[in-house]
């Protein structure tokens, strides 16, 4: 879920180029499975050259020609690994902007899910930091996290590959007071890759957003999620 930053820009000229050598891949392998290490050195040629600044479109076509499930497919993780829990306070801390220079962007920069709920208040969201784990450089913002594991979750449910890793970073709290409401979340079914992603996490809907300023810092509210926003108000005594 983490993504190199020579991965930011690829030139425009240059997609024919790339589209002719995967369509070659293509070609030589009639089950239709592209070979990863193949695949992987085409990339790589590719985004040691010169960056071009007018091409982030690009980034959409690249991923439309990569199956995502396949590039999982092949990864192996440890079968026992924790996945940290966190709480719905703790993840909205970091549903802001940067609040100084210490602190990193998302990756995607403009790109990134914040921009894209309030134009007019877009904002580059800063990097989410997981408790106990040493900051990551290159990471996303919750917003840009929660698409990523939204769109893979999804891509594997549909495609049906058996995938070895786990495509959550960590999962969230459901069903309890000041928590999410289950049906805000992401929850995989007993028959599908639970071992993909054994916890819940919360669905990434843009609607459900709204951008607030505390203190000159651009904030991303949440809306019709928590488990109070589900509560039936009491009926006044007669």
């Amino acid at each position: 879920m983490l993504l190199p930053a020579s991965w930011n820009r690829l030139k425009r000229k240059r997609l024919t180029v790339i589209e002719d050598e995967l369509h070659e891949v293509h070609c030589k392998d009639p089950s239709n499975e592209v070979d990863v290490a193949h695949l992987k050195g085409i990339l790589t040629r590719h985004m040691q050259m010169p960056a071009a600044p007018e091409a982030p479109e690009d980034w959409q076509w690249l991923l439309s020609k990569l199956s995502i499930a396949k590039m999982l497919q092949s990864t192996t993780q440890p079968t026992e690994k924790s996945i940290p829990i966190v709480t719905r306070k703790y993840e909205e801390s970091f549903m802001r902007e940067c609040k100084n220079d210490a602190e990193k962007p998302c990756v995607f920069q403009a790109q990134c899910e914040c921009m894209k709920i309030d134009p007019m208040n877009a904002f580059v969201g800063v990097q989410f930091s997981l408790p106990d784990i040493r900051t990551q450089e290159h990471g996303m913002c919750v917003l840009c996290m929660r698409k990523a594991t939204h769109i893979m979750f999804y891509n594997l449910l549909h495609e049906g590959y058996n995938v070895k890793t786990v495509i959550q970073k960590y999962g969230n709290i459901c069903n309890q007071p000041g928590e999410y409401h289950p049906s805000a979340m992401l929850i995989c079914p007993p028959n599908g890759p639970v071992h993909c992603m054994p916890l819940p996490i919360v669905a990434h809907q843009r609607n459900r957003y709204s951008v607030v300023s505390h203190h000159g810092i651009r904030y991303v509210q949440q809306h019709n999620v928590y488990m109070e926003d589900f509560q039936k108000p009491l009926l006044p005594e007669e």
